[in-house]
């Protein structure tokens, strides 16, 4: 194939430093998916890069591209838009971290999605934004967006063995089927055959299911349902975010394999519970 210059707008998801000047970036584009481009001389001290290439920056490149090769040539960048209030907030941070490995993981080079790149510039600028407690349902939100643009869409609202509708009351999460099942259905699988696995799911339906409230499934449906977020709309984590967080994470893993495991939310669980930087003046503050 003949080498082609293409201009898009991009996220920075990842950084290596190659030989002893240049980098290899990982970007996701809004007009070519994924791309992971050679910068020459990007670690130079007077690089015309400068400070272009950092994790989570949104920035305009110029490359030149070839389908049959996985690495490209990146020729220009500058920046379009940085997150700096990411940078001085770990928790943050982390989050970003995540929502950048997880589109990592989960595309390929040369497959484009402008709505996993709206998602990703999206949940960057919210993480920026929304207050400590809403964080996580932030991710939740992404992590549902990006399942629902790579074509597995949890169900969330009708049980997915016999399709009647989800009742507040305690049912199932399966990952294999798809998304909730009622206490019914459940209850007569488990009578048929089960066995308890390490992970501290159930064995039904020809895989790990979890038993978990109708109210985390109910919470998540309203995220699911959000076609875009605002501060003041969106709801802050529950008390069982235990519950959700190791629904979505199975879920995710199950059909992604072990690319939909990241490495990063084991940080946040590190973590423990937010902690505020601590310089916490904003840019709102500011004259």
């Amino acid at each position: 194939m003949a080498r082609v210059i293409v201009k898009t707008a991009a996220v920075v998801l990842r950084t290596f430093r190659m030989g002893e000047t240049s980098k290899l970036v990982t970007l996701y584009s809004e007009n070519h998916g994924k791309l992971k481009v050679m910068a020459k001389g990007a670690r130079k001290p007077k690089s015309k890069y400068g400070g272009c290439l950092e994790v989570t920056n949104e920035i305009q490149i110029v490359c030149y591209l070839r389908d049959d090769r996985d690495l490209q040539t990146l020729s220009d960048a500058e920046v379009v838009r940085t997150h700096p209030q990411l940078l001085t907030d770990l928790t943050r941070l982390a989050y970003a971290g995540a929502a950048s490995e997880m589109l990592d993981r989960l595309t390929i080079e040369h497959e484009a999605n402008e709505r996993l790149y709206a998602c990703l510039t999206g949940v960057l600028a919210g993480l920026e934004e929304v207050a400590p407690a809403q964080l996580e349902s932030l991710f939740w939100y992404f992590q549902l967006r990006v399942a629902a643009a790579l074509g597995y869409r949890p169900e969330l609202v009708a049980c997915t063995s016999c399709g009647g509708e989800l009742t507040p009351q305690a049912c199932w999460f399966s990952p294999a089927l798809g998304g909730g099942v009622c206490h019914s259905c459940s209850r007569e699988a488990i009578a048929t055959a089960a066995d308890v696995n390490e992970g501290g799911g159930t064995t039904i339906f020809g895989t790990s299911t979890r038993r978990v409230s109708g109210e985390s499934l109910q919470f998540l449906a309203v995220l699911q349902a959000m076609r875009t977020y605002s501060r003041d709309e969106l709801p802050a984590a529950p008390a069982r975010s235990g519950e959700i967080r190791n629904m979505l994470r199975g879920f995710l893993e199950y059909h992604a394999g072990a690319s939909g495991r990241l490495r990063s939310l084991e940080f946040l669980d590190a973590l423990g519970p937010y902690q505020p930087p601590h310089n916490t003046a904003t840019a709102n503050d500011k004259d």
